[in-house]
């Protein structure tokens, strides 16, 4: 972590980067009942229909997660990027890999033999030269991302217009984010004992509204846009990549204004990110039923920016009840050996009521201390709703923006 003013630290930013193509292990191969021509290759906690034979448990495989773009330029791909999958992203033509549903079982990636990738296989053999044992070589192999050297993107589902953000978000405080469980292999054998508080994972986007006095190091360090015309205040809202300008129209503003969260953090005077979910009828599917133009912010952690330290969880639940703050349903706070034993479990749970009557997103699962979480999204809802873009102003990708960017 690097100094930012006088005592004052900035801590790692978020959370670590998401591998979009590795190594990985089939851990196990199931069959798929009444289906004699495919199977399911178990790849940590993904699991990936593939044709029965092509491959055997501990074999080494070269996973693409969800949200990976693959280029229809590469040939290797050529099997996923048949003419009636491709699809156009920032201007070039691939394919997404989705959760899918494959003859009665989730499908979740994409997986290739090691040996259609040499180059991967080169890094292999370089690593087993410098490292030595096998062991190591896997292990360091297993924490290398190709996506780049194979010409893959993260598709995102969400974009913003350049034109309302100060830049990106300040750097004093992490972005949310947590893995799913899935892809946390050694879940319940090292945290089984450990005590998570357990909240509904909302179907919405992560936004942080956050207020720094004028007299703290911390307003100097936030993001200014010269071309924004009006003087840089100390408080502001941000989602994951860009901090926004204060405008009428942005559905991140509207919401913190609503519901005062700016004016109840000033009131407190201390320097504080308030990160959440923002929720509503036009954000992501509204699979939570909003009506017309509803939207609402629903906080999951407070960040105090002097400490560098999350809020305890039950200090920020107190917190948010104080200044009337709309906290995520908080389903319960136990040890995860007494909520589930395995993955399969965790993803029935998952399924559920969410608070507006709906069917649920998921759980999302934290420690007190709020330092370290996962998340578990219902298959349900993986696969009624699909890829959903909006932009700050509420406007969807299927739909004319005629006036995103425009004031």
């Amino acid at each position: 972590m690097a100094a930012q003013g006088k005592d004052q630290i900035i801590p790692s930013q978020g959370p670590p980067a998401r591998k979009l193509v590795s190594v990985r292990t089939i851990a196990d191969i199931k069959p798929i009942k009444g289906n004699r021509h495919l199977e399911v290759a178990k790849i940590d906690g993904w699991n990936v229909v593939v044709v029965k034979g092509d491959y055997t448990i501990g074999q080494f495989v070269v996973y693409f997660e969800v949200d990976s773009f693959l280029p229809n330029t590469e040939d290797r791909f050529w099997e996923y990027c048949q003419p009636h999958k491709v699809q156009e992203y920032n201007g070039q033509s691939g394919y997404v890999v989705k959760t899918s549903m494959k003859h009665g079982t989730i499908s979740q990636g994409v997986i290739f033999p090691l040996s259609t990738f040499p180059e991967i296989e080169k890094a292999r053999i370089g690593l087993e030269n410098q490292l030595g044992g096998s062991e190591l070589t896997v292990e360091a192999l297993q924490q290398m991302d190709f996506a780049s050297a194979l010409g893959v993107k993260k598709y995102d589902s969400v974009y913003f217009d350049a034109a309302g953000y100060y830049g990106q978000p300040p750097i004093f405080f992490p972005q949310p984010g947590c893995e799913r469980a899935q892809n946390v292999t050694s879940l319940f054998q090292e945290f089984s004992d450990t005590t998570f508080q357990i909240t509904e994972k909302l179907d919405g986007l992560p936004m942080t509204i956050y207020h720094v006095r004028k007299d703290s190091g911390w307003y100097h360090a936030l993001p200014r846009n010269r071309d924004s015309g009006t003087e840089r205040p100390e408080y502001g809202v941000c989602g994951r990549e860009h901090d926004y300008i204060q405008h009428e129209k942005s559905v991140f503003w509207i919401a913190a204004k609503n519901q005062n969260v700016i004016k109840k953090l000033r009131r407190l005077g201390r320097n504080l990110a308030v990160q959440g979910e923002l929720c509503g009828s036009s954000i992501m599917a509204n699979s939570m039923g909003f009506a017309e133009g509803e939207h609402r912010f629903y906080v999951f952690g407070i960040y105090d920016i002097d400490r560098a330290a999350w809020m305890n969880a039950n200090k920020a639940f107190g917190l948010c009840k104080e200044l009337n703050l709309t906290h995520a349903p908080v389903l319960g706070r136990m040890k995860l050996s007494n909520f589930a034993s395995s993955i399969d479990e965790l993803l029935e749970k998952a399924e559920g009521k969410g608070v507006l009557g709906q069917n649920r997103e998921g759980l999302i699962f934290r420690t007190p201390n709020n330092s370290w979480g996962f998340k578990v999204i219902a298959n349900s809802w993986l696969l009624k709703y699909g890829q959903h873009k909006v932009d700050q102003w509420g406007s969807s990708n299927n739909e004319d923006n005629n006036h995103v960017g425009h004031f």
